[in-house]
């Protein structure tokens, strides 16, 4: 993360076939995977294989914070 200056908590998932304990549980399907988790711990996003494209990625990211602070109001469940 220092290294190339990520702004976000990464890891990687080791495990045999390339699939960690992570991944099995998650049942993801490719790598790299990303997932978006709320303040609450709850996945709202999910992109598999390429990255997203930044403005999609960022607007993800900008609601959720705009939720958290309460300037949105959260999709029903």
């Amino acid at each position: 993360m220092e290294k190339e200056k990520l702004g976000w908590r990464t890891f990687v998932d080791e495990g045999p076939a390339g699939r960690g304990p992570i991944a099995v549980r998650w049942n993801h399907a490719a790598t790299p995977t990303f997932y978006l988790l709320d303040a609450r711990g709850v996945i709202r996003g999910k992109w598999a294989g390429a990255p997203p494209a930044e403005a999609a990625l960022d607007g993800a990211v900008e609601a959720l914070l705009r939720e958290a602070e309460g300037r949105e109001r959260p999709p029903p469940k």
